[in-house]
Parts: structure tokens; C-alpha cells; sequence
């Protein structure tokens, strides 16, 4: 009777680590499907906005006409523009303001570190320390605010234009401003909060960013 009970032992022992095993590979599996899942979510969403960026939102040609048909004065400011500038301006402001955010939420999913999942677009003086950061909680007023304020208007419609490619590829990206040596630049972060912080602080410490070898 005792080996029977010994037997009856390693055979409930061995079914329970069937079953640990087989909930092991079930997870890892669910775990590999999601990734997947997520990850053609996300290249159908890149794909659909690059298309889209190019055929309508493009950056360069919206300079070239705001400053060949719409600019009322040098200042590099949106309220600068004349109507037709402001309205085409805003279309291109809101589309990026509401897409970028978007395909940095999405992408996250595919990553590692699913936390890391706020754009935050950051403005700095030429000491490198940070004047402004805008993320998707201050919607498109908050950036045309910094426009204004900074006189970037033509630099931030170049930032937003390359930023997708970048974004997509896990690039740093910086572009500097000669006209006030203000540099834009991104960060895909966990909470923004600590950057509106450091913002008010302007003798706050430096921003760390990698810089791009290739900088525009």
C-alpha cells in the first residue's frame, strides 16, 4: 500500500507540473500573440500617417507658402499670419498634435517599457535648459502659446514634419533655431509632470538627451 500511495504521489506531482508548465507556455504564447497583435497594429497606423504626412501635411511646402503668401511681418509667430496662414497653420498644428501622441502610445505597446508612453516636445535655450515642454494634455493652444512666446513657428512646422521618421526608428532628433539658438527636441517618458516642473525652474539643471549625429 505504501508504494501505491508513493506512486499516486509522484503522479499527482507530475501532473501538477504538467499543468505549471502548460499555464507557462499558455502565458508565454499569449504574451508573444499580443506583442504581435500590437506590433502590426502599430506599422498599419505608421503607414497610414506617413502616407497621410505626405500627401497633405507637408511641412516644407507649408513654410514655403507661409512665408511667400501668408506672413504680415518677421516675428516667426503665429499670430503673425494672415487669415488663410492661420487656418492652414491650425489644420497642420492639429493633425500632428493629435496623431504624434497617438503613434507614441501605440508604439509603446511594442517596446519593453509599456510606461514610457508620453510624447513630451521640448523647447531649450542654447544652454541646453529646458524653457518649454508640451505634451497632448495642453492640446494645440499650448503650442501655439510657445510659438508665439519663442518665435518658432517655421522651426516647430519642421520639427512636427520629421518627428514621425524618427519617432518610428527610436532616433534622437534636435533642431536648432539659428534666428535665438533655441533647440527643439523629444522625449518619449513616463510622466510629463516632471518636465512642467523643470520648465518653471529656468536655472534648473540641464536636459539630458542624446543628441542625433545629424542635426538640422
Amino acid at each position: 500500500m505504501n508504494h501505491f500511495y508513493r506512486f499516486l504521489a509522484i503522479d499527482a506531482t507530475g501532473i501538477i507540473i504538467l499543468v505549471v508548465v502548460g499555464l507557462l507556455v499558455l502565458s508565454l504564447l499569449g504574451i508573444i500573440i499580443t506583442r504581435r497583435k500590437y506590433k502590426m497594429r502599430y506599422k498599419r497606423f505608421y503607414r497610414k500617417l506617413d502616407k497621410t504626412i505626405n500627401k497633405k501635411y507637408n511641412g516644407n511646402m507649408l513654410i514655403e507658402d507661409l512665408i511667400n503668401k501668408y506672413t504680415t511681418d518677421s516675428t516667426n509667430t503665429f499670430k503673425s499670419l494672415k487669415r488663410k496662414g492661420r487656418n492652414l497653420t491650425m489644420k497642420y498644428l492639429e493633425y500632428y498634435t493629435k496623431n504624434l501622441p497617438e503613434l507614441v502610445l501605440i508604439r509603446s505597446f511594442t517596446t519593453p517599457d509599456k510606461n514610457r508612453s508620453e510624447l513630451a516636445i521640448m523647447i531649450m535655450d542654447e544652454n541646453e535648459r529646458l524653457l518649454y515642454s508640451w505634451d497632448k494634455s495642453k492640446k494645440i493652444k499650448g503650442l501655439i502659446k510657445a510659438i508665439n512666446k519663442y518665435q518658432m513657428l517655421t522651426p516647430i512646422i519642421a520639427f512636427l514634419y520629421e518627428l514621425p521618421l524618427n519617432i518610428n526608428e527610436g532616433k534622437p532628433y534636435r533642431l536648432i533655431n539659428h534666428d535665438n539658438d533655441n533647440i527643439l527636441t523629444y522625449d518619449i517618458v513616463k510622466n510629463t509632470k516632471k518636465l512642467d516642473k523643470q520648465a518653471k525652474n529656468k536655472k534648473g539643471k540641464k536636459i539630458k538627451t542624446k543628441k542625433s549625429k545629424k542635426q538640422k
